[in-house]
């Protein structure tokens, strides 16, 4: 008994064998093409867009010239569509119209916008604090603006502002969303010259990016988005992060990768929004260089102006509410009255919250 209990005792303990490793988890494979190219792709209805609202660009920078009395009807009739008031016969027949896509809250704001520029556009007389008119550059006698008696050129608000509560809001809370790309959307069923109905949604939101398909090799006819988003690429490489994740968020759907879908609409959203803080740094940057010159100053906050009312066009911002807030109570109503201390304060604010504290003076 003893000594099968000292046996037993220091018997060496064996060791449990390892299980062999299983095979490392994959999601679906598949190619993913180097450009926005499908066999089936439809965002005729985000051009159309972009083109009603270059088209109201036109008409409203004749009113940068001194006596040219704007006419707010023919802007409230481009706006929703009526009374065949562009020049292009597509756009008037297309059944398409920029004022009921916006941003619900904006919608009845663009009209008191256009009312408000015209207002400026009667004025005979040189812009100036206090007076409406138009105002000529003291450093480029070529930039000249139309700008109401507290510096605001509305031409820049309502374009900067439906770039967001049009263009970037279709795309971020509405294309972009569930019940446009979601799992309960059908990506079975293909409807000709669209594609399934989640490819369809994904199309859409691509559409109102303003690039072609092979961007940002190609930047030829880049246009609003676009064009900010390669005005930003050259200090923050953001051209291939935003068009890669369009192009990779569409091939998921296509091969029903909805996580990585998923990753994709993260991506878009988070870098559009930081496009747009880093476009108001850099008017900022901008301004304070040029802080005497009343037609660049103006002009310049007018874009930021519009730009701060984007933000809140974004379901998943990063910014707060109360932030936007104090944004638009260092911008002021009156340009006039800005100081480089408003300046570096709205500077200040947005870089740590989008990560641009390295590049906010290079902007």
């Amino acid at each position: 008994m003893i000594a099968n209990f000292a046996f037993t005792n220091c018997k060496k303990k064996t060791t449990e064998p390892v299980p062999e490793p299983g095979p490392t988890p994959t999601g679906p494979t598949y190619a993913i093409p180097s450009t926005y190219s499908f066999s089936i792709v439809n965002y005729n209805g985000q051009t159309t867009r972009l083109d009603m609202v270059s088209e109201m660009k036109t008409y409203m920078n004749t009113g940068n010239t001194m006596g040219t009395v704007l006419n707010a009807q023919k802007l409230k009739d481009m706006y929703q569509n009526i009374n065949n008031q562009f020049t292009s016969s597509s756009l008037n027949t297309s059944g398409k119209d920029i004022k009921s896509k916006v941003f619900l809250p904006d919608q009845n704001a663009y009209e008191s916008f256009i009312d408000s520029l015209v207002a400026s556009s009667t004025s005979t007389v040189a812009g100036s604090n206090g007076m409406a008119g138009v105002i000529v550059s003291t450093s480029n006698s070529t930039k000249k603006y139309l700008f109401d008696k507290n510096g605001i050129e509305w031409i820049q608000v309502i374009e900067k502002g439906l770039m967001g509560s049009l263009m970037y809001y279709q795309t971020t809370a509405v294309y972009l969303d569930a019940a446009k790309i979601g799992n309960g959307v059908d990506n079975t069923t293909i409807v000709a010259s669209e594609g399934t109905a989640m490819e369809h949604g994904w199309d859409e939101a691509f559409g109102y990016f303003g690039v072609p398909v092979d961007f940002p090799a190609n930047t030829t006819g880049i246009r609003f988005w676009g064009k900010y988003c390669n005005d930003r690429n050259a200090v923050l490489g953001i051209n291939a992060t935003l068009m890669n994740a369009f192009i990779k968020g569409r091939a998921a759907i296509s091969n029903k990768d909805y996580a990585t879908r998923d990753t994709q609409v993260t991506i878009i959203r988070d870098t559009w929004e930081k496009v747009i803080a880093s476009t108001i740094i850099s008017y900022v940057n901008s301004t304070k260089l040029n802080l005497t010159d009343d037609a660049i100053r103006n002009h310049n906050l007018s874009e930021v102006k519009g730009f701060i009312m984007n933000f809140r066009c974004n379901p998943t911002k990063k910014i707060s509410a109360s932030q936007i807030t104090q944004l638009e109570n260092l911008l002021g109503n009156n340009f006039y009255n800005i100081t480089t201390s408003n300046l570096d304060q709205i500077r200040d604010l947005l870089a740590p919250i989008y990560g641009l504290e390295s590049v906010k003076t290079s902007l």
